[in-house]
């Protein structure tokens, strides 16, 4: 039975098209990889995907004229134009981006892919095109209109919030927890990702916790069947409920701690076998307790980020907390806590859309990059409680040591559900 490739985010644009080469990349060296790329192969990495279909679908390969993300694809109907932003390339097309030139790489592409399959690059507000006639009969846009070449939901979700000037993260809480910083050079560490980022000269730091708001609703779905039937005649939101539960218990969970991998992990650990873990039970813990552990577990995680930029000197100077994570208080209290850092809530956070249309604004002249950090208003921050965050270290420590003490264990079981 053949190997079913990482979860990925491109999407196949098919034709007939001359037949191409079948090695498959042996010239490759992963050492060489973050040199030129400045990013590892990881479970992200577009290029091994799409050896695994010129390896196990060679008739899927044999056909296909470009791969494509969705951004990219939605811009060449619009447009007719095959283009993508240096930052989805950079962060996500490894190995074939060469983060030294800002261009595909030959040599790390040649095994692989045919440069001509892969879109154009650009920068993110660079006009790719306009629309066309199909596509103005297809959507209702005038003819002629331009299109940016765009980027991807996260980093627009960034530009949202006004995180483009160094040193601005934004920490999103959302299924999954992504972080990016904005930087003024490069810096690479292969336990984080990195690419250009919006604009040219400035730069990003990447990371991404593969399971957070999704781990909150696998515990409401799982153990709080009761408070969701609730919700139909008190009114009372199933989460709401779940916080009165948690909000009284002491920072530790008396005595447990959650390790969040319930679907592998991205960064730091860089681990598709790691695998959740909720340690210390006893009988004397409630429901209450592991929603809490559940909650202070991605607060570790999101820790265990800011401990390896502060390593590398990249500590972000101001943390923009954006997503559905942050209508829970408790969530980010923890969080700040924990990590003993401000997070700034904004007071409108409609998400990547509103990224997207100031981006078109930049890219069209009617406005300037940096005019968007005075449009952005906070509603309010969230500081740290510093005896709190005393409380919290020991178990934090534990944290780290917990995956350490139990990956071997975590890989054997990998392979046990595989079979």
């Amino acid at each position: 039975m053949k190997a079913s490739p990482s979860a990925g985010y491109f999407v196949r644009y098919r034709y007939a098209r001359r037949g191409g080469d079948s090695r498959a990349g042996a010239s490759i060296r992963p050492c060489n990889v973050f040199q030129r790329c400045g990013n590892d192969l990881s479970t992200q990495a577009v290029g091994p995907k799409i050896l695994w279909i010129k390896k196990h679908e060679p008739e899927v390969y044999a056909q296909t004229a470009r791969f494509l993300t969705a951004t990219s694809y939605l811009v060449y109907r619009l447009t007719g134009k095959f283009k993508v932003d240096h930052y989805t390339a950079g962060a996500g097309f490894t190995p074939f981006y060469d983060c030294q030139q800002h261009a595909w790489y030959p040599e790390f592409c040649k095994d692989i892919v045919e440069i001509d399959q892969l879109p154009e690059i650009g920068w993110t507000t660079d006009i790719a095109g306009v629309i066309t006639d199909e596509a103005a009969q297809l959507t209702g846009l005038s003819r002629g209109t331009p299109v940016i070449i765009g980027t991807s939901d996260a980093a627009a979700e960034a530009v949202s919030v006004g995180v483009v000037k160094p040193g601005q993260m934004m920490l999103m809480y959302g299924s999954t927890a992504f972080f990016i910083e904005v930087t003024n050079e490069p810096i690479q560490d292969s336990r984080l990702w990195s690419a250009p980022y919006l604009f040219p000269d400035t730069y990003a730091l990447l990371g991404g916790m593969s399971t957070t708001g999704a781990i909150t609703r696998w515990m409401r779905d799982q153990f709080a069947v009761d408070l969701v039937k609730a919700e139909q005649y008190s009114g009372k939101h199933a989460f709401e409920s779940l916080m009165g539960e948690a909000v009284h218990i002491p920072p530790g969970s008396e005595g447990m701690v959650t390790l969040p991998y319930f679907s592998g992990e991205r960064t730091p650990i860089q681990d598709p076998m790691a695998s959740g873990v909720v340690f210390g039970l006893t009988l004397a813990h409630t429901r209450g307790h592991l929603f809490r552990s559940i909650l202070e577990g991605v607060g570790y995680g999101i820790n265990h980020h800011l401990e390896v930029m502060k390593e590398i000197g990249a500590m972000p100077s101001e943390l923009v907390a954006v997503g559905g994570g942050t209508k829970n208080e408790l969530w980010l209290q923890i969080v700040s806590d924990i990590a003993a850092e401000v997070q700034k809530v904004p007071k409108v956070t409609i998400g990547a859309s509103y990224g997207d249309a100031f981006l078109a604004a930049v890219g069209s002249g009617h406005l300037q990059p940096g005019i968007l950090s005075e449009w952005v208003q906070y509603d309010h921050e969230v500081t740290p409680n510093r005896l709190e965050h005393q409380k919290y270290m020991p178990y934090y420590s534990v944290f780290k040591d917990l995956y350490q003490s139990t990956k071997s264990l975590m890989h054997r079981m990998y392979e046990l559900r595989k079979n």
